[in-house]
């Protein structure tokens, strides 16, 4: 089989279309009656629902991730094995909690699509809350842009971040309220499945404060520089620090640098083009957004600094897809209330270039062979099949890549 093909990317196209198509009705608000509007909106709800668990829950082997944490679930004891054996089990080098999370896991059942099923229905009953105390008329279409903008990737490869960002968007609830302590305490459970969601303690210091736009655009007009202009200084500083960096963090830092692959910086691009005009269109509805729920200020907040990440950190891939990954939910939540202030014409120029730009995305970026879609309530490739596609694609895309 080719290792690119537009046909790998159907089903994810697929997909979409029928999230774009339960979107439209949800949108309409001219109803005879609220009771048709809401059991309508509930059956819409429904049935999204059901089409993304089995899309998602019941995957086969995709994208590349999942070697490392089949070889972790098959090797995992259960919690009624003797404590030699999970303890050996935690000397590995992941966050205690996931490992625990993982026993638990295999407790319940040895099967390995169980552990990816039962990640993805806590995603989505957390994301579910979460659209539903944000955007509660627009849940559908919150699902849709998850589908979108990274919630393929999350759900496929990430099973440690997933689990830290849905527990930081369960905390905002407390940035909002200013409760700290349980801001803090969820984010250092965090912390048990990926150590990244340190990065969300310092954010409760200013994530609900109003930043001067002056500064906003400043700062965003000096990383466009540096981004087309392709200025380094991220890579210059850490090469300096990192011999000055002891044990596996200074090892990870020289490998990194080192290779080609993780500190290549990314050229303008159809994303590059996509992030520079939802930047422009969010400060442009900044205003009316804080207005229709004055918590949206966080959710912008989080946006320029997944927008600067981008700008200022464009030499450095790894930290574009291990970071920026973490603040890219605001596109989940503020698009649909975009939508919502517009009026019946630009609602449907909107709709006609989110199908586009929807299809094109699906298409260029599920097109590499391991994207190939299987699904074990249907005939699907084991194991072994999957680890051969993946042997004898692996170094061409590396190579696509440098």
């Amino acid at each position: 089989m080719p290792t690119f093909s537009f046909l790998y990317s159907i089903p994810y196209i697929i997909l979409f279309l029928l999230l774009f198509v339960n979107v439209i009705p949800i949108c309409k608000t001219n109803t005879t009656s609220s009771f048709n509007y809401n059991y309508s909106i509930l059956l819409q709800q429904l049935f999204v629902a059901v089409l993304l668990i089995i899309f998602f829950g019941f995957r086969g082997f995709l994208y590349t991730d999942w070697q490392s944490y089949y070889r972790l679930y098959v090797s995992s004891p259960t919690i009624f094995d003797d404590r030699n054996s999970i303890s050996i089990f935690f000397e590995r080098r992941m966050e205690n909690g996931f490992l625990f999370y993982t026993i638990l896991s295999k407790t319940i059942s040895s099967n390995y699509f169980f552990y990816q099923f039962i990640s993805f229905v806590i995603d989505f009953f957390i994301l579910f809350y979460f659209f539903k105390r944000i955007i509660q008329k627009h849940i559908v279409f919150g699902f849709l842009f998850f589908f979108l903008f990274s919630g393929i990737g999350m759900s496929f490869n990430l099973f440690r971040n997933s689990k830290a960002i849905m527990l930081f968007l369960i905390s905002l609830k407390y940035l909002e309220e200013r409760k700290i302590v349980k801001y803090v305490a969820l984010n250092l459970i965090g912390t048990l499945f990926h150590i990244s969601s340190l990065l969300y303690l310092p954010l409760y210091l200013f994530l609900h404060r109003k930043i001067p736009r002056a500064i906003i655009l400043s700062l965003f007009f000096t990383g466009n520089l540096l981004f087309l202009f392709q200025i380094e200084w991220v890579k210059p500083l850490l090469i300096s620090i990192s011999s000055l960096i002891l044990g596996r963090l200074g090892i990870l830092l020289s490998v990194y640098l080192s290779s080609g692959f993780y500190s290549s910086a990314y050229g303008i691009t159809i994303g590059y083009i996509e992030r520079f005009f939802t930047f422009i269109i969010i400060c442009y509805f900044s205003k009316n957004l804080c207005k229709i729920n004055k918590a949206n200020l966080i959710y912008i907040n989080v946006f320029y600094i997944y927008s600067f990440i981008f700008l200022y950190f464009s030499e450095i891939m790894i930290i574009l897809e291990r970071v920026a990954i973490l603040f890219i939910f605001p596109y989940w939540i503020l698009y649909p209330q975009i939508y919502s202030t517009l009026k019946n014409k630009k609602k449907q120029i909107f709709l006609m270039i989110l199908l586009f730009y929807g299809v094109l995305k699906l298409g260029v970026g599920n097109r590499n062979v391991f994207s190939l879609y299987d699904n074990i309530l249907l005939q699907h490739r084991t194991y072994h099949e999957r680890i051969l596609i993946i042997d004898q694609h692996e170094k061409y895309i590396f190579n696509q890549k440098m």
